[in-house]
């Protein structure tokens, strides 16, 4: 996953501060294909079975937590269909009038009509003092209405998402600046932040989703958008004075979660796209913020939840280290590096600049049916004051497994994520991580 911003006046940059974030699969959590082998703890584990013929003992069994053997394999999953028809009946998902192309092909902006559930669909919260900032309530909504079409338009259904590299970021920033009314700013002033952290939710500056996933996106529709969007939610908060500006602003939310066919491993299925998006404006309107999360991961779906096993956290080393963002607090392995925190998330960043873990949040509701990222070990946990609690560990390529945790409270959703873990490690590591998982507030 990628999580950014970019703080910008009407005459100059001001400040820029950006870190990759990765969910389960890339920098919005990029999962190579392949599977991995995981350590079994011995040939033979069953403790009904006696000494062999010639005298020699079976190896014992594998302590608690050491192994991944409770939690269920790809071939254990009972898989459903992800209804992508329902969900643009419902979204009412219409072409838009943005052409739209790519090394691929060519498709149509996704668009809603004013009366689209989408569009209309209350906000999770309007902050009265931030939306009397924006010119009342009505010109406030009005606003919030044009950032939740902008983050499913420019951010989820990006036309970089399948590109090679990262060469077309300078379209993103003016793109976003003209459509949210952003007048007086300078179009390209955002630019830093769409060069650094990739839209796409690719690591690499180098390297796009279609190679970090081994897969191409099926044929795009003629005339018709590529994108479904299953859930959206948008609300409006107030940035405290001295915190994200000198003085204080309205921020502006939107997130989405979005699927688009693919062909992978020559099987059709569907890459997971979710996004957080906030526009933070000083009073007066002479300072401005972006700032997003985004999380790209070829996906699975289970019916419900639920049909994860149910397993046991370990306990959390004494040396480990405390990391918290919003309501979550998580537990994480020592190492060197500092704790970056943006509006929408916050990670540890080693020397060479690399994100080794962190809490990314979305504002988005438990998916159903329940989708999973293409999982090598899924299992879930129960955390007071949790909704849900689901673990799943990947394959992360050469730089060793991915651990994700998403934990769902109330209206929000947040991804714990370490990455680079050895096969051997990341079992136990995963089960002390689950052990230290915290709600609060």
């Amino acid at each position: 996953m990628a999580t950014a911003r970019t703080t910008t006046r009407r005459t100059a940059l001001t400040g820029l501060g950006a870190l990759g974030v990765a969910t389960t699969a890339g920098a919005c959590s990029l999962l190579p294909g392949g599977q991995e082998e995981t350590p079994t703890g011995g040939a033979d584990r069953s403790p009904s079975e006696g000494p062999s013929d010639d005298g020699a003992s079976t190896e014992p069994a594998p302590e608690p937590g050491a192994t991944f053997d409770e939690w269920a394999a790809p071939e254990d999953l009972q898989l459903v269909d992800i209804d992508t028809a329902a969900a643009d009946e419902r979204s009412r998902l219409e072409p838009g009038s943005l052409e739209r192309k790519d090394r691929f092909g060519s498709w149509a902006s996704p668009a809603f009509p004013e009366d689209s559930p989408l569009i209309a669909a209350e906000p999770l919260e309007v902050d009265a003092e931030a939306a009397e900032a924006l010119g009342g309530d009505s010109a406030a909504r009005s606003r919030l209405r044009d950032v939740l079409v902008q983050t499913v338009v420019e951010i989820a259904d990006t036309p970089l998402l399948f590109e090679a590299d990262n060469s077309r970021y300078g379209e993103i920033g003016p793109a976003l600046v003209k459509a949210l009314g952003l007048d007086g700013f300078d179009p390209t002033a955002f630019d830093p932040l769409f060069e650094e952290v990739q839209i796409s939710g690719s690591q690499t500056l180098d390297e796009g989703v279609p190679e970090a996933f081994a897969l191409e996106p099926a044929p795009y529709p003629d005339g018709g958008p590529r994108m479904s969007i299953q859930d959206a939610t948008s609300l409006i908060t107030r940035l405290p004075e001295g915190v994200t500006f000198e003085s204080a602003g309205a921020g502006l939310i939107a997130s989405t979660r979005g699927a688009v066919p693919i062909v992978r491993e020559g099987e059709e299925g569907f890459l997971r796209r979710e996004v957080s998006f906030l526009l933070g404006i000083e009073d007066g309107g002479m300072n401005a913020l972006m700032s997003y999360v985004v999380a790209s991961m070829p996906t699975l779906a289970i019916a419900d939840a639920e049909e994860l096993p149910l397993i046991e956290p370990t306990e959390v080393p004494e040396d480990w280290e405390e990391i918290s963002f919003g309501h979550i607090t998580a537990m994480l392995p020592p190492e060197q590096g500092e704790v970056v925190e943006v509006e929408l998330g916050t990670s540890r960043v080693g020397e060479d600049g690399n994100r080794t873990a962190g809490i990314t949040l979305f504002r988005l509701p438990i998916p159903s049916p329940y989708l999973l990222d293409s999982v090598l070990h899924a299992a879930r946990v129960e955390v007071d004051g949790a909704d849900l609690v689901t673990a799943e560990a990947s394959s992360g390529g050469p730089e060793g497994m991915i651990l994700n945790v998403r934990a769902h409270v109330g209206a929000e959703e947040y991804h714990v994520q370490l990455d680079g873990l050895s096969a051997e490690d990341a079992p136990v590591i995963a089960h002390q991580v689950l052990a230290g998982l915290r709600v609060e507030g």
